[in-house]
Order: C-alpha cells, then sequence, then structure tokens
C-alpha cells in the first residue's frame, strides 16, 4: 500500500512540476507564477525562491551532478540556471 509520507507547502502558489536533486535533500518545484521553489525536505522550508519566467513552469529538471537546473514555462522560455 502506498501513502503519503510527507506534505510540504509551496506558499501561495500551485505546484506544476518537481524534480529532486541527486542527494534527495532538495527539490525544485515549478510554479504557477512563474517562480521555481527550491525546498529543503528535512525543513519542509522554501530555501531560495528564483524568479525569471513571465507565466507557469510547467517542468523543473536538475542535471546528475546537481549543478544546473533547466526550466520550461507556459511563456515558450527554457532558462539554464546555475
Amino acid at each position: 500500500m502506498v501513502q503519503e509520507v510527507l506534505q510540504i507547502d509551496t506558499g501561495d502558489t500551485i505546484a506544476h512540476s518537481v524534480s529532486f536533486d541527486k542527494t534527495n535533500n532538495v527539490i525544485a518545484v515549478g510554479c504557477a507564477d512563474g517562480s521555481i521553489r527550491i525546498i529543503n525536505i528535512e525543513k519542509g522550508e522554501i530555501v531560495n525562491t528564483l524568479k525569471g519566467h513571465d507565466e507557469s513552469v510547467n517542468s523543473v529538471v536538475i542535471n546528475q551532478d546537481n549543478s544546473v537546473l533547466y526550466s520550461a514555462s507556459s511563456d515558450g522560455t527554457v532558462r539554464v540556471w546555475r
């Protein structure tokens, strides 16, 4: 049986996508307001908010060595974050 083991609040916006870093300590959440929320899983806290997209972020991916985050948005852009 599958059960929920953790719930993390993304604040005042809707979460559209999520990507785990390779340490499984941090998630990047693509949000409806165009931001990407970086969340510490252990603390359940937003530790950073990346802003750059004008519309919702529909996809986020963290690369293999956690050095780059890619995001795609309804605004028609793909952004690369370091």
